[in-house]
């Protein structure tokens, strides 16, 4: 099977939901989590979608081994007339807790004006882009971050210490949301695994060798994992995302976040990590209206310096999600395979393909 086949959104959603239960967890929480990983494949971000490293083959892995609770709620701590909270995780499953405080934080907001989440001894949460679009589609602002496994030296320093550290951030603006969503990397790790694994070159001003020296070309897997991620903005100026990954790891610490190195899971798969999800209303100011108009009309403003095809951030995945929606998700090969070997660990027949349109 070369060429992609489509597959509906509900079909996957279902598929997810029933591997999920089976696992352990209840309905509610395994379709919330099913429909989070669904969106990112939705937007066209499949390394964190139902088939997708950080998917249900990440889940079935790891509760098997006792390094996340399928059954975990969890709790909230807050103080009286505060528009901050902060979330025990509890070790469930990630991106159900990090929802939970995506929607808290939305009600925090929507009461003071502004709201703001922490949630710790958490786990992988899947595509941050799909919270902050969340709240924009409640009519908020938002952001969300996350701290990571480490795989990366903090600029200028000679030992791992930093993970990715993934933000997203958005508006409401017109008829759309401008939502960026990027590692504090210079790219995400997994396309490099990806390419190592399948002996294709990686791309320059990406990983240090172990020894320090910047790697190229085709890189055995082994030696991949003995490196180290570049920071946002390379050999030249990485102190940039260096320095906005310190950040995010610190204000994770305020929230109850750990203050020591996070192993990644290849090295420890039980490791927590912080995420934190902050809203805001567009009227704090000046009234709704006129917030909006003038939103839109900076938008106009930005997208008359290009041609058509010069997007703003979150427009790509936009027109994903729209196109998926019409003729479903498209999914190659290795993905409908992820879903057979998956659906037949746990006795779930896997979903099939849409007729091609």
């Amino acid at each position: 099977m070369t060429e992609k086949k489509r597959i509906s959104e509900e079909a996957l959603v279902r598929f997810a939901t029933k591997i999920i239960m089976a696992l352990g967890a209840p309905e509610e929480r395994a379709r919330v989590t099913a429909e989070i990983l669904t969106a990112a494949d939705m937007r066209g971000i499949s390394s964190h979608g139902v088939a997708g490293g950080t998917g249900l083959r990440e889940l079935v892995e790891r509760i098997r081994k006792d390094a996340i609770d399928p059954k975990a709620i969890p709790s909230v701590k807050q103080n009286e007339n505060w528009a901050v909270a902060t979330m025990d995780a509890r070790a469930g499953i990630g991106p159900a807790a990090a929802m939970d405080a995506t929607r808290l934080a939305g009600d925090l907001a929507e009461k003071y004006g502004i709201g703001k989440v922490y949630v710790h001894n958490a786990n992988h949460f899947g595509a941050a882009c799909v919270y902050v679009e969340a709240l924009t589609e409640r009519g908020l602002a938002g952001r969300a971050t996350c701290t990571s496994g480490a795989w990366m030296k903090p600029f200028g320093g000679n030992r791992i210490r930093l993970g990715t550290n993934p933000i997203a951030w958005g508006a409401p603006a017109g008829d759309q949301a401008i939502v960026i969503d990027v590692a504090m990397t210079q790219r995400a790790v997994s396309p490099a695994i990806r390419a190592s694994r399948a002996g294709e070159e990686i791309p320059p001003d990406y990983f240090l060798h172990e020894n320090g020296e910047v790697m190229s070309g085709r890189v055995a897997y082994d030696e991949l994992i003995k490196g180290s991620v570049l920071p946002l903005g390379g050999t030249q100026f990485g102190y940039k995302g260096s320095g906005l990954a310190v950040l995010i790891d610190l204000d994770g610490v305020i929230g109850g976040g750990s203050t020591q190195h996070i192993p990644t899971l290849r090295v420890q798969p039980d490791a927590r990590i912080t995420q934190t999800i902050e809203a805001w209303r567009l009227d704090a100011l000046y009234h709704l209206e006129d917030v909006k108009k003038r939103l839109a009309e900076a938008v106009r403003d930005i997208k008359s310096c290009g041609g058509p095809e010069m997007l703003l951030p979150g427009e790509r995945e936009a027109r994903n999600k729209t196109d998926a929606e019409k003729y479903g998700i498209p999914y190659e090969a290795s993905q409908w395979e992820a879903l057979d070997m998956i659906g037949g660990w746990l006795g779930v027949e896997p979903p099939a393909a849409m007729q091609e349109l």
